[in-house]
Formats: structure tokens, C-alpha cells, sequence
């Protein structure tokens, strides 16, 4: 037979990107920039809009621009509940990534490297 490698996913993009990467600080930001190239970019935009919209209610309740108290109370609370649900909506998204990695998955890969 073969001898597996002692590596936890030998075949990830991650882990290549990282071997053929010289220490330049430079693997962080291309690992980001692969994140974000294999996300829905639809996902990604609505998510962004409702935290950045979600902080924005937030503020201008505390700013007091918002005259009626009852009413700003209202906004403060909608907007703080709006952007925990875009940060949990974007934690969704990066989180769920490499779940097309299963045994199978790894195990086809692998055969297909080592044919040839």
C-alpha cells in the first residue's frame, strides 16, 4: 500500500497555500482572499448591510436623534438583535466553508493524486 502523510488535510487549499508561501506575512491575507473568492457573494453583502445597518440604528438611538425615548428604546433594541444575527449570518458563512470535506471526499482526492 501507500504511506499516508502525517499531516491532519494534506489536500486542502489552506495547506498548499501555506507550503508554496514564503514567511512574508503574506499567507494570512491569501487565505482571507480565498475565503472570500469561494463565498456567495450575495451571502456576503447582505450580511455585511444588515450589521453595518443594524450599527447604525444602534448609534443613532444613543446619539439621541431619535426623539421619542420608547421609540429610540424600540430601534436600540431591533438594531442590537439585527447585528447579532449579521455577525451570526457571517459566522455562518466562513464557518461553512470546508464542509464538502468529508471521508469520501478526502479519500477520492486521494486517489486521484497518488495514480499517477
Amino acid at each position: 500500500m501507500f504511506e499516508q502523510s502525517k499531516e491532519k488535510y494534506p489536500l486542502t487549499s489552506e495547506s498548499l497555500s501555506l507550503k508554496n508561501k514564503s514567511k512574508t506575512g503574506k499567507v494570512n491575507e491569501s487565505v482571507f482572499l480565498s475565503r472570500i473568492q469561494s463565498v456567495n457573494i450575495l451571502h456576503f453583502i447582505s450580511a455585511t448591510a444588515q450589521l453595518f445597518l443594524g450599527v447604525c440604528v444602534v448609534a443613532l438611538s444613543l446619539a439621541e436623534l431619535i426623539h421619542p425615548t420608547w421609540l429610540a428604546t424600540v430601534m436600540t433594541v431591533l438594531g442590537s438583535l439585527t447585528s447579532v444575527i449579521g455577525l451570526y449570518f457571517m459566522y455562518n458563512i466562513f464557518s461553512s466553508i470546508g464542509t464538502f470535506d468529508s471521508l469520501l471526499n478526502k479519500a477520492i482526492k486521494r486517489v486521484i493524486t497518488f495514480q499517477n
